[in-house]
């Protein structure tokens, strides 16, 4: 599908709303996060902040990705170090699974076109040796996506965090 220079913005909107779906799901299930770069524009940023610093503009940011290269790197970290190549025994934390709960969803646009995406949501992790799966946040994302391709891209996915402390380490992405 080949959205840029269309003007439909219905079918932008539902563009937009399945890269956002397909983002949840790659980050869903660590056996994919190879594929979650791909989802990001060559001059794409990834910031993970308190909301205390995005609302008084603080720059400082619990994760700062400001390239796609910088989000390439954050797979490598996950993959090597976290994950120590894959060997379960040499692993710096415990399998986890992540799931996002997100919603609503909505969807406004800009004048140069990209839409911009605002949800809720929370992540919840369940790792291997717990009973209970644990809230690990809770916030909200405000993402710019791009349609200058054949798909669509986030230029930017920001996630802001309702609280300045996190319940746990996290590994992967937000």
């Amino acid at each position: 599908m080949v959205l840029a220079g269309r003007v439909d913005l219905g079918e932008r909107r539902q563009a937009a709303l399945d890269l956002l779906t397909q983002y949840i799901r790659i980050v869903d299930d660590p056996r994919r996060i190879e594929e979650w770069p791909a989802l990001f524009s060559d001059d794409a940023e990834y910031i993970v902040i308190t909301r205390e610093n995005h609302e008084r503009n603080l720059p400082i940011a619990v994760i700062r990705d400001d390239s796609k290269d910088r989000i390439a790197d954050r797979v490598t970290i996950i993959r090597e170090f976290w994950g120590a190549g894959g060997r379960a025994a040499d692993r710096h934390y415990n399998d986890a699974w992540p799931r996002h709960v997100v919603g609503p969803v909505w969807v406004e646009f800009g004048e140069s076109g990209e839409a911009l995406i605002g949800a809720n949501f929370a992540v919840y992790q369940t790792v291997q040796v717990d009973v209970s799966p644990r809230l690990l946040a809770v916030g909200e994302y405000r993402d710019v996506v791009e349609f200058s391709g054949a798909t669509p891209k986030f230029k930017s996915k920001k996630v802001i965090l309702d609280t300045s402390v996190l319940q746990d380490v996290f590994v992967y992405p937000l």
